[in-house]
């Protein structure tokens, strides 16, 4: 609970429309670098859209194109669009509409400048500003950064993008063979369940906020652990990602392996999936990216990876069975909208629609969501205290957490 996957699925003629878009980059002679925000398991880039707008975009190799989600933004600057075009959500069934804006300048934290053909969603279908607690309002994608060597530097918090030709394969990093299909960066990967050992092919995904997921109908072998809770696993085009959180026993890709691996599992309506090729058993998300250094060489299709100090962090995950959102000024008051069944949370009474007022005694609005979540993913037997408002009435909670997987 409390990762966010942002997934987008552009059929039929939004493919045909943004295949044939131009992007450039301009001033780039060698390298260019610029900072991002690590919040909420994403990468954030600060953007001046069309060279006016501050906003701020996820930096997403697992997105083809480049999004804008909030359509009141190109409004408010007399965009004009060159056709609305239908989409699939998140789930691959429901409908839903984008337009296609021509050549939008994108200023990168005030580093560099490009210049691309858009995707703008007809609503905010995601809201992921209320479930993240940030602001947050597209997506960068891999139209933008794909001709260059993409170096994510996750110790330092900066982004290099290297023309091919001057780049230099760094010392003391992993090589480790990828394929690049469709623009996006795909990883051979391996889990063990059970007495099983399965070999798996895995997008590369900067925007998903949760180390692996796995589809369980993908692969013969890929089944569900015996332990699991329900939960959302982020947010998509169609809602809320439903699924299940769980362990991996062993999980391996290069040289570097974890045990007892937090993992979501989900699966996919392959009636609905039609002509889509799924071409993928899971992702491995950017809470598993994030520890490590890495560059992306599309043209070669080479990852080379270091393991920073990130490396052997132990992965958070909720022990409370809360999911908060967050709303009004600055995104700090805080709501609950949805309590885990058999969870400490259920066990103490909250209920959804429950206001946090105060967390460990603390107002609540000294905290940020992502700041509440790392509370209530602390070690288990901490106790919790709550002061939340229903209905009018203020109540004093308390509870301690749990492991639920």
């Amino acid at each position: 609970m409390h990762r966010f996957l942002v997934t987008l699925l552009i059929l039929g003629l939004c493919l045909n429309v943004l295949a044939q878009q131009q992007v450039s980059l301009r001033e780039i002679e060698k390298e260019v670098s610029f900072s991002f925000e690590a919040t909420n398991d994403f990468i954030l880039l600060n953007v001046r859209f069309n060279n006016v707008l501050p906003l701020k975009f996820i930096f997403d190799t697992g997105s083809e194109h480049t999004i804008l989600f909030k359509k009141d933004f190109s409004d408010l600057l007399g965009i004009e669009y060159q056709k609305r075009i239908p989409l699939l959500g998140s789930d691959l069934s429901q409908q839903i509409y984008g337009y296609i804006a021509r050549g939008i300048y994108l200023n990168l934290d005030n580093t560099c400048v490009a210049r691309s053909d858009i995707l703008v969603l007809e609503e905010d279908y995601l809201g992921l500003d209320e479930f993240t607690g940030v602001n947050i309002d597209g997506i960068i994608g891999a139209n933008v950064f794909r001709h260059f060597i993409v170096h994510i530097n996750n110790k330092q918090g900066k982004i290099n993008l290297i023309r091919p030709d001057h780049f230099k394969p760094p010392r003391r990093y992993d090589q480790i063979k990828i394929d690049v299909y469709k623009n996006k960066p795909y990883i051979e990967a391996f889990a063990k369940t059970g007495a099983l050992n399965i070999t798996l092919r895995l997008l590369l995904d900067t925007g998903a906020a949760l180390p692996l997921l796995l589809y369980t109908n993908t692969h013969p072998d890929l089944l569900l652990p015996e332990t699991t809770i329900t939960g959302n696993l982020g947010m998509g085009l169609g809602g809320f990602l439903e699924g299940y959180i769980g362990r991996v026993e062993e999980f391996k890709f290069g040289d570097f392996e974890y045990n007892s691996l937090i993992a979501s599992f989900q699966e996919l309506n392959m009636d609905s999936l039609f002509d889509i090729n799924l071409n993928k058993n899971g992702i491995l998300g950017n809470s598993m990216l994030k520890r490590f250094n890495y560059y992306i060489d599309y043209n070669h299709e080479i990852l080379y990876i270091k393991a920073n100090r990130k490396y052997r962090k132990r992965f958070q995950y909720d022990k409370s069975g809360l999911v908060i959102a967050a709303t009004g000024y600055n995104l700090r008051n805080y709501i609950v909208q949805k309590v885990l069944p058999g969870s400490p949370a259920e066990q103490a009474g909250l209920q959804k629609g429950d206001v946090i007022k105060k967390i460990q005694r603390i107002p609540a609005t000294f905290y940020t969501l992502s700041g509440i979540n790392s509370v209530l993913s602390s070690r288990k037997g901490k106790k919790i205290h709550l002061t939340i408002s229903r209905e009018g009435d203020r109540m004093k909670i308390k509870f301690k957490l749990r492991d639920l997987i």
